[in-house]
């Protein structure tokens, strides 16, 4: 999948992305703590503020030094070489962050350390998680997601790359979203989707939900409203923006304002103010 398709791929799949903290601390850890080749579900961050040492992810060897945050995707292999004394002082949350039936990790890998370009305001972010951890009330657990939803920002902005996943459904799954990708200007049905995956179309679209957080009309509505907004910026006709992403135009404005709330002309002029 090229750059592009891939990163609409992934600004598609955000839209249905559920995070949740399991738990989060800011503590000094020494020999008594090291992952020694642990592969758990959920995904770990930490942000170093004192100390340093090596770690490995799935074998490749990293260097965690204070000022980075450290991201270890769930199902890799996580440990620090036998011979390290390496201590820290730092935060650190376990978090999922799924899409549908899947970690977002598990789908797109990320660079594992990233400088933190202002290091005082991630430590204001992990320090709000690490609050709202021990606060039960109900507006806790939204100050907790948009903490941590602030911090995955930071790694979204970097350069990632699409897993290739073995699993035959993921595999055919894949071939689907690059052909809705490819076909955007044109109708597409869900029995034609259904034909890429050797799946009954309803099968199908149990198994694109449950892959996917979303039905495959859904997507491909919001990769077309996507498509469209950029689209909306130039001085090309509602007609053929409607063209381009498969639609009558009747049926686009109807379907454009439910996304935006505003009908595509709307929504070119507010551009321009």
């Amino acid at each position: 999948m090229h750059q592009k398709a891939m990163i609409d791929s992934l600004r598609s799949l955000l839209f249905n992305l559920q995070v949740d903290v399991i738990v989060a601390k800011v503590q000094n850890v020494c020999d008594d703590w090291k992952p020694n080749n642990p592969i758990h579900s959920f995904n770990r961050m930490y942000f170093i503020i004192e100390g340093s040492g090596p770690i490995e992810v799935d074998g490749t060897a990293y260097q965690a030094k204070p000022g980075q945050l450290i991201l270890l995707p769930c199902h890799t292999v996580q440990s620090f070489p036998e011979d390290s004394d390496a201590s820290f002082h730092k935060y650190w949350c376990h978090f999922t962050a799924r899409v549908g039936s899947r970690d977002l990790f598990e789908l797109y890998r990320f660079p594992v350390c990233l400088e933190a370009p202002d290091p005082s305001e991630v430590k204001r972010w992990f320090q709000q998680i690490v609050d709202c951890n021990a606060d039960l009330s109900p507006a806790a657990i939204l100050h907790s997601r948009s903490a941590l939803l602030s911090l995955l920002g930071l790694y979204l902005q970097q350069p990632c790359e699409m897993i290739a996943n073995p699993a035959a459904a993921a595999q055919k799954m894949n071939c689907v979203l690059q052909y809705i990708e490819q076909h955007l200007d044109q109708k597409i049905t869900i029995e034609q989707l259904a034909g890429l995956a050797h799946y009954h179309p309803n099968y199908f679209i149990r198994a694109f939900h449950t892959l996917l957080g979303c039905s495959p009309m859904q997507y491909m509505n919001r990769l077309r409203v996507e498509k469209a907004r950029q689209l909306l910026a130039s001085d090309q006709s509602i007609g053929s923006i409607a063209q381009a992403v498969g639609m009558e135009q009747h049926n686009f404005s109807t379907m454009f304002k439910n996304h935006t709330g505003f009908a595509p002309r709307d929504f070119r002029r507010m551009l321009k103010l």
